[in-house]
């Protein structure tokens, strides 16, 4: 081996077993990868601050609620809505999953977590939603499940009652 060869492969092998201790030569500039964009948040502002615990994910809430838009335009209101949290816009349940039994509350949904580049009926596309929410109560899934099996239970069964025998 020449020694102009054997001082590449010994520089070779270093960089390989030591990170940095490769020639200046071999390091080439490495561009610094670009920030990722910040992922798209609601906004829960508290109006009135409520208690105990917050909601759980995949739970029923009963809610008022007021719908608008950034301009003030009221798209749709509720009182006493039931209201599963897996069957809302993402932005919507996030937002929720953040409250407490008998607070108010504001909630800006980013058009990311609304309805996007859809609109729906009277939302324009990529619009920012704003509600106003009262969290009167909320479920748990399996709460919700337990009702049901109970007031199932509580029904008759079957179709016609027995008579009394003559």
């Amino acid at each position: 081996m020449k020694s102009g060869s054997a001082g590449l492969f010994a520089a070779a092998l270093l960089g390989a077993i030591l990170p940095g201790a490769a020639c200046a030569q071999a390091a080439a500039p490495v561009a610094p990868a670009p920030a990722p964009a910040a992922a798209p948040e609601v906004k829960v502002e508290t109006l009135q601050p409520g208690s105990g615990d917050k909601v759980p994910a995949h739970s029923y809430v009963l809610i008022n609620y007021k719908g608008m838009l950034t301009d003030g335009t009221v798209f749709d209101q509720a009182d006493r809505m039931p209201m599963p949290l897996d069957e809302v816009v993402p932005g919507f349940a996030q937002g929720l999953v953040q409250m407490q039994r008998g607070g108010r509350y504001k909630l800006t949904i980013p058009p990311e977590l609304g309805y996007g580049a859809q609109a729906s009926g009277p939302i324009p596309a990529n619009s920012t939603l704003v509600f106003e929410i009262d969290l009167i109560d909320y479920k748990t899934a399996e709460e919700i499940q337990a009702i049901m099996a109970q007031a199932q239970a509580a029904q008759p069964q079957g179709g016609v009652p027995a008579q009394p025998a003559q």
